[in-house]
Order: C-alpha cells, then sequence, then structure tokens
C-alpha cells in the first residue's frame, strides 16, 4: 500500500530520496496511528488511550453508509460513544458543520478537499436559506429566523471584494433573495456570473461561513440526533503519507511572498523550525538580527522532526497543528462513528456520489 502511494507521488519520491531515514521513521509511527496497529507505543495511559483512536482503512474503501466498518474495532469498549463528553474547546467543536435540514454533520479534514467539500455544504446551506426566504420563513423556528432576517447584505458584499470577487456596483444585489441566488453562483463557479471572471474563494477565510451558530456543531443542544440512524456523520479521508507531504509543500515549503493570501501562522511555524536548527547562541543572535529565517524554506527532514518533538508526552498528539494532525484525533471518529466515508484516492468517484446523496446535479 505504501508502496504504490510512493509511486503515484512525485513530490513525495523527491523527499523520500533527499530525507529517507527520518521520512521512514516518521511515517512508520503515522503508519500506527492510522492505519494498521494500535500497539502500545509508549507506558503513559493517556498515550495508549489517545493511540488506540486510531483509524485501520482499507485501501478499496470509498463512500458508503457503515455501521460495522473495522476502525470500529480499534476504539475503546469500556464506555458507550454517545456518552463520551464533548468539551467545548475541542477542535471538532470549531470546525464541523451540522445541516438539520439534510441530517448531515460533515467534519473536514485538512489537506483532504476540505475548501471543495465545505462550498457544498455552504451551498446546501444557501439553497436551505432561499427555501426558508421564500417560505418566509415559517417553516423553522423563531430563533433562526431572527438570524436570517439580519443577514447584513453590504457587508458580506464588501467581504467578497475584499477576497478577490469581482462585483461590480451595477450588479450589487439589491435584496437577500438577489444576495442568496449571487453567493449559490459563487460558491458552484467562483464568480457571479460568466461576464465578470473572479479568483476562487477560500470559505474558511469568509465570515459568512460562520454567521449562523446552528449550522455549528458546537451549538447543537444536544447531540442525540446526530447519532440517530437517519443522520449521515460525514468524513472524507486522506493517506496520512501523501497528507503530511501536502501539508509541507502548502504550509512550510512555501513562503509569504509566494502566497495568495497571508499565512502568518505557518511564517512563524516555519521560522521557529529554522531556527530549531542553529545551536550556537552567537550564530542565533545574528540570525535574529539579520532575520535570515524569515526568506529560509525548511527541509522536510527539519519539518518531520519539529513534528515528532514531545510526541512521547501526554496530549501531545491532540496539541499538533490540524493540517498534521491525525484525522483520528481531529474529527474523533470513536465518539462520532462516521457513516458516510470518502476517499481524497478516490475523489473522482466519492464526489460525485456525495453531490447525488444530496441532490445536487448540476
Amino acid at each position: 500500500m505504501c508502496l504504490k502511494i510512493i509511486l503515484n507521488s512525485t513530490f513525495y519520491l523527491i523527499y523520500l530520496k533527499k530525507y529517507s531515514f527520518s521520512m521512514i521513521i516518521f511515517l512508520s509511527l503515522l503508519t500506527i496511528f492510522q492505519y494498521h496497529r494500535t500497539d502500545v507505543l509508549h507506558t503513559n495511559k493517556k498515550i495508549d488511550y489517545e493511540l488506540s483512536q486510531a483509524i485501520k482503512i482499507n485501501s478499496n474503501l470509498s463512500i458508503s453508509t457503515i455501521h460495522n466498518s473495522t476502525y470500529f474495532k480499534k476504539c475503546p469498549k469500556d464506555k458507550p460513544y454517545r456518552n463520551i463528553p464533548i468539551r467545548s474547546n475541542e477542535l471538532i467543536n470549531m470546525i464541523s458543520f451540522v445541516l438539520q435540514s439534510q441530517s448531515l454533520m460533515y467534519c473536514p479534514v485538512p489537506k483532504v478537499a476540505t475548501k471543495t467539500l465545505l462550498n457544498v455544504i455552504l451551498y446546501i446551506h444557501v439553497r436551505d436559506l432561499i427555501n426558508n426566504l421564500n417560505n418566509n420563513w415559517t417553516n423553522i423556528d423563531n430563533t433562526k429566523a431572527k438570524i436570517e432576517r439580519a443577514i447584513n447584505i453590504s457587508k458580506f458584499i464588501e467581504e467578497l471584494r475584499a477576497h478577490g470577487v469581482i462585483i461590480p456596483k451595477q450588479e450589487k444585489p439589491k435584496s437577500l433573495s438577489e444576495f442568496l441566488h449571487m453567493y449559490l453562483n459563487i460558491l458552484q463557479f467562483g464568480q457571479i456570473n460568466e461576464k465578470y471572471r473572479s479568483r476562487l474563494i477560500n470559505p474558511w477565510r469568509l465570515s459568512f461561513t460562520f454567521s449562523f451558530p446552528y449550522f455549528r456543531l458546537q451549538n447543537l443542544s444536544s447531540l442525540s440526533q446526530i447519532f440517530s440512524s437517519s443522520f449521515t456523520r460525514t468524513i472524507f479521508v486522506r493517506h496520512p503519507f501523501e497528507r503530511l507531504a501536502s501539508a509541507y509543500k502548502e504550509r512550510i515549503a512555501t513562503l509569504s511572498k509566494d502566497r495568495i493570501e497571508p499565512e502568518f501562522e505557518y511564517d512563524e511555524i516555519r521560522m521557529e523550525i529554522c531556527y530549531k536548527r542553529i545551536t550556537s547562541i552567537e550564530l542565533r543572535q545574528l540570525m535574529l538580527l539579520k532575520d535570515s529565517c524569515r526568506n529560509i524554506i525548511p527541509s522536510f527532514e527539519d519539518f518531520v522532526r519539529y513534528i515528532l518533538t514531545g510526541t512521547d508526552r501526554p496530549n501531545r498528539i491532540a496539541r499538533l497543528n490540524f493540517h498534521w494532525q491525525p484525522y483520528s484525533t481531529i474529527c474523533q471518529v470513536c465518539k462520532f462513528r462516521y457513516n458516510f466515508v470518502g476517499k481524497y484516492e478516490l475523489f473522482d468517484e466519492d464526489f460525485p456520489q456525495c453531490l447525488k446523496h444530496f441532490n445536487i446535479t448540476n
């Protein structure tokens, strides 16, 4: 399986040849976390528990409704999963979306087509907003209706313009209905119409995505509805080696001057990795003065060493940046028992099935 992925990934091959030793060590560990065994790697019981949440995904798995998937066998059996509490500050609370009209929960895994998939979720959501508007909000409760009636069209239009979407003055929507239909076009095509071509948007950077509290997992009054037989709990996964390589290429090996939009957090991480390589105090001070690390791209080997630092300590894995944190930890698979699983490697097959499932035909 690993060999097949390596051979199919030019990027991965380049770094494998150059940094084979550290690569093999790290990828072996990550494989244990996510794909194969859940043997005890450390004596600490907290680490053992975290590793016991690892997923085992069959290489031929694609989207399907699953209730007895192999990854369930890797979950702790000492607690009924529905009764496991979720703390308000846990990442899954902040990144997951719930579409109650479609009985859908989606947990995004960074570097697994999240922009595309989130655009689909938003498309369905905006479609629901249009339906609610057409029914004069008589089909939803007053709390949701109040939020939707208060949509600030001007604010969101200015934000879209700031992110590269061309909306000429004469094309500016004059009503909520016009705005929502325009937003559908932007989500689907990246532009308001064929006449005005724009840059594709990143939905994670738009406040519209986070303006509807009932749309977020963290605002549900009860999680019990998510575990009903009619609810679809969705996750898309990717081979962890390719996901790691993609995270390095986009987040670490890309300088700020080469980005479309600023990524200050990852600029800081890249500089931190650079400074860790400097052992001499005098040289480090000189580097700080010249700010040399700002334009240095760390090697993949140094990136791997940075990730591995401290992983022998309790809860360290749960504190990793979510772009390279195992998705078994991000989306807490043992708690949510996902029954709709898509694979990045089979995206051309799985994504159309996803659209079909939610009645998106265009």
